[in-house]
């Protein structure tokens, strides 16, 4: 063998020898277990094929095997609510508007997820022909939408281009309504927090058994400091009520029958002072419009729906009692004949009708048409907390309405030398 090759071997089987001798001698002091815990953790998390050396410098992590943001639904709730659904519907016609807080981030994902199942329940419990929500945010009307939750019972409609990622939502029952034309999304020109009017005009089915109505709801401007442009928002709101009154809504089939009764409700952030304001500065445009709660006799056990001193969620640590979500309303031959409870401004009298109570000295009592929609009874729901997380489904308490078609025997009469036309006391 040529000399010189034979060093060259040589060298390199002592530079082997000396690599293993050094690799052995460091395995003998440390532990895998202890190699492991000194090595980078996202070196660790990477793919084996990082190992190999012609990849790159600084590999990506891998996947993790769990979404953190995933949220599990525990199947017997949805069980339930589809058990509920099932069951054959209350004949009472229920309308429930709601703030279902879809901002509050408390708990994450799977708290809203918890939150909202527990508004699903209450819906498939008391099964309102509508729902008007505010505060609604996709996550929440996906789970709402799912088959397994109210998917098969209710239609959802949302608003057109929503300039914010929370907004109203409406949900009809899709065997007792129907809709006539096309859902309107009004805009509230001078809001700063996305607001909307979001309406749709409805029958009963089968088609034809009671007047059409619309039904609207938003979510007035928030917090004290914006009280001016939510007085404006009232008013337009107000207005647009007055104007539907009495017309075929845009897009409805054929020989429909125009609108007798128009609704507007939910989270309007209200106080009584601005309800007043509002409805001198409309003068005649607010008569006929009236406060559904007053309308039912005002029960002091339904006027606070935003109430700290039972309802824990946001934390406060002052008790602060508020009626901020209302419904009003205007229906021919209820609210706008004189004498009607609730109105926030009073209908005007006739001539002869003021000759008559300038004779009895008293107000006439309410004159209704049979045919008119008006409410029964109102109550506040969302009042148990969510089992295993501890908090309400929202930080406000829903208002669910009753209503009838006709039927003026159980509109609340009028007392002699009465007027039930001011607000809150």
């Amino acid at each position: 063998m040529d000399p010189q090759l034979q060093a060259v071997r040589l060298a390199a089987r002592e530079r082997f020898l000396a690599r293993t001798a050094a690799a052995s001698e460091s395995s003998s002091k440390e532990s895998l277990p202890e190699i492991l815990a000194s090595m980078d953790r996202q070196r660790l998390d990477a793919p084996i094929s990082s190992l190999l050396a012609d990849a790159p410098v600084e590999p990506a992590p891998k996947r993790p095997r769990v979404d953190p943001n995933l949220v599990v639904v525990p199947p017997q709730l949805t069980a339930e609510i589809r058990r509920l659904l099932a069951q054959p519907a209350t004949n009472d016609l229920r309308f429930l508007f709601w703030n279902i807080d879809g901002l509050d981030e408390v708990g994450g994902p799977q708290a809203l997820a918890q939150r909202v199942l527990a508004v699903a329940k209450e819906v498939a419990s008391k099964r309102p022909i509508a729902v008007m929500l505010q505060e609604a945010i996709p996550p929440a009307l996906e789970i709402l939408s799912a088959d397994q939750v109210l998917g098969t019972a209710y239609d959802i409609i949302v608003p057109e281009d929503p300039p914010a990622p929370y907004f109203v939502a409406i949900l009809l029952d899709k065997r007792r309504l129907r809709r006539i034309g096309k859902p309107m999304t009004t805009p509230f020109r001078g809001t700063q927090m996305g607001r909307q009017l979001l309406s749709v005009a409805v029958e009963l089915m089968p088609s034809g058994s009671a007047p059409p109505l619309l039904l609207a709801t938003a979510h007035l401007e928030s917090t004290k400091d914006h009280g001016s442009e939510r007085k404006r928002q009232l008013a337009q709101s107000l207005h647009f009520l007055q104007s539907s009154i009495g017309k075929v809504p845009a897009g409805a089939p054929p020989r429909s029958a125009p609108v007798q009764a128009c609704i507007v409700g939910g989270d309007l952030n209200l106080r009584d002072e601005e309800v007043r304001s509002v409805q001198r500065d409309l003068g005649d445009a607010a008569r006929g419009i009236a406060d559904v709660w007053m309308f039912c006799g005002s029960p002091e056990g339904a006027r606070w729906t935003w109430d700290t001193s039972v309802n824990t969620n946001i934390g406060a640590s002052f008790s602060c009692k508020t009626r901020f979500d209302r419904v009003f309303f205007l229906s021919r031959g209820v609210t706008d004949v004189e004498g009607a409870p609730g109105c926030i401004a009073a209908a005007k009298a006739s001539a002869k009708a003021k000759v008559k109570n300038k004779e009895n000295k008293a107000p006439a009592a309410p004159i209704l048409s049979s045919e008119g929609w008006h409410p029964l009874d109102l109550e506040l729901v969302g009042k148990d907390k969510v089992p295993d997380l501890g908090r309400f489904p929202s930080d406000h308490w829903g208002v669910m309405t009753t209503w009838a078609p006709g039927d003026a025997s159980k509109v609340l009469p009028v007392e002699p030398g009465k007027v039930v036309i001011d607000l809150d006391g």
